[in-house]
This record gives structure tokens, C-alpha cells and sequence, in this order.
């Protein structure tokens, strides 16, 4: 049976975006395509900081954490090729799931396991912020890294237009800096005067010193 290499699994309560507060699994499957300069979890690509794992016995971890809230997070997960044959498993045991993506990967078997009870968070990165076409339907929320290069471009766009709605956008003072957070509510007022709220969210787990 085919292994997917996993970095951690743990449960904790969720630091960022819509899912802030709430009791959730982590998945940290390893490898990413992109190297931010703030990055927090570099050793979720440093080729040496996983262990392979099938997916039964993956799953059989999360469901001895109890909880029935997923995050599939990396490094990207769009990496692991087997990524929907995991959401599907884990979904099939009554999972709500969540991946965080920075949404420039696409794998097509994905559209077989879209359902309610799958979320897909994209955090497109600088400089590009690409997000990959086929990625773009399903997106349940857009997540800012809001840093030095980010402007209001990289938000509202012809791209993210298909998508976007209220309350869709999350934006994230990187690494809780005050002059982010200051950049961020001005962001916010550009985004309200487009038609769209959206929401400021700190990373909560560094404040509350949690993994």
C-alpha cells in the first residue's frame, strides 16, 4: 500500500482563519513548491523531518484524537499525490476536512471527493500570488499573508472576482506585527469599499502559545 510522508499529527485548537478557536487534528503532510521568506514551518520541507505513513494507519491517529475537525496542512498538500484518496477516507468516517493550499498546485482526482463537508483554504503567496484555474471553484476561503509586497490587487482581481463573496477573505498581520495590522485594517477598508467584509484574524495559536 502506498505511504504518505507525514510530518506531524496533533491536535490542538485552530490559530487562523474562519475555523479560529475551534478544537481541530492536524495533518502536516511534508514538501512545498515554495520557499516564503516568514515561514514558520520550514521543517515541513526539509526532506528529513517525516515519517511514512498508510493511510489506514493515518487515519486510525486521527480518530484516536476524537475530534471531527481535519486540517491537511504542509508545506503544500497538493504536493502528496495520494491527497484525495486521504480527504476521501476521512471523509467516509464523517470527517469535516480542511486543507490549507497555497493554491498554485491542482490535482484532478480532487473534483471526485468536493463535497459540503470539504473546505479548501487558499493562501496565495508573493510575488505572483498565483492560484491555479482549476483550483479557483473550489475555495471556501481566501487567506492574505498581510506583509510588505501585498496590495489590493492581489485581492480583488479578474481572477478572484469569479469567487469572491462576502466574508470570503481572511487577512493575516504577518507575524502579528503592529504596521501589518495597521496595513491590514486600511486592506480592509479597500475591500469594504469594493462591496466585500472581511475578516483581521492574528495567528491565535503563537498568542495563546500553543503548536
Amino acid at each position: 500500500m502506498t505511504k504518505l510522508k507525514v510530518v506531524e499529527i496533533f491536535r490542538t485548537v485552530e490559530g487562523e482563519g474562519k475555523w479560529v478557536g475551534l478544537p481541530v487534528s492536524f495533518i502536516r503532510l511534508e514538501g512545498c513548491n515554495l520557499r516564503c521568506p516568514w515561514c514558520d514551518t520550514s521543517y515541513s520541507y526539509d526532506g528529513k523531518s517525516f515519517q511514512e505513513v498508510e493511510i489506514d494507519s493515518l487515519v486510525s491517529e486521527v480518530e484516536k484524537i476524537g475530534l471531527k475537525r481535519v486540517c491537511i496542512t504542509g508545506g503544500e498538500p497538493f504536493l502528496t499525490p495520494q491527497l484525495p484518496d486521504l480527504i476521501k477516507r476521512l471523509l467516509e468516517k464523517n470527517f469535516t476536512v480542511l486543507v490549507e493550499t497555497n493554491g498554485t498546485l491542482w490535482i484532478e482526482e480532487i473534483k471526485a471527493v468536493i463535497n459540503e463537508k470539504l473546505l479548501i483554504t487558499c493562501s496565495p503567496k508573493p510575488p505572483s500570488y498565483f492560484i491555479h484555474p482549476e483550483l479557483l471553484p473550489f475555495i471556501t476561503e481566501l487567506k492574505f499573508v498581510v506583509d510588505e509586497s501585498l496590495n489590493i490587487s492581489h485581492i480583488i482581481n479578474e481572477r478572484t472576482k469569479k469567487i469572491l463573496k462576502n466574508d470570503f477573505v481572511v487577512l493575516q498581520p504577518e507575524s502579528n506585527r503592529p504596521e501589518m495590522v495597521k496595513k491590514a485594517l486600511d486592506l480592509q477598508d479597500q475591500i469594504l469599499k469594493a462591496g466585500y467584509e472581511s475578516r483581521i484574524i492574528p495567528q491565535c495559536h503563537k498568542i495563546l502559545g500553543l503548536p
